[in-house]
């Protein structure tokens, strides 16, 4: 039984982060790294840059069809990310 000022270690770590404002820092790296696992290796060799900021995911790919593809896939490419993070990470997706 947990007494009232007990937390767990997740709970003091959440708690710490976003404390020191490092909660948006943490999840733009989660997205990067994740990137290539999630997109496939065809869409990351054309993606030039994957930028996250207050809730909406930048990528930048050096092709225009793969970029007219993609529009079409910004609602899954932001489902997929806060599925694989477990929360609501990214809001929209923006192709540049």
């Amino acid at each position: 039984m947990r007494r009232s000022n007990e937390m767990t270690l997740k709970e003091a770590v959440d708690r710490l982060v976003d404390a020191y404002g490092l909660r948006e820092k943490l999840d733009q790296q989660a997205v990067a790294s994740l990137w290539d696992d999630l997109v496939g290796g065809m869409v990351a060799r054309h993606t030039v840059a994957v930028k996250l900021r207050k809730g909406t995911l930048f990528v930048k790919v050096d092709s225009a069809p793969l970029r007219q593809e993609l529009t079409f896939m910004r609602e899954a490419l932001a489902e997929k990310v806060n599925q694989r993070l477990g929360r609501t990470v990214v809001e929209k997706v923006q192709l540049d």
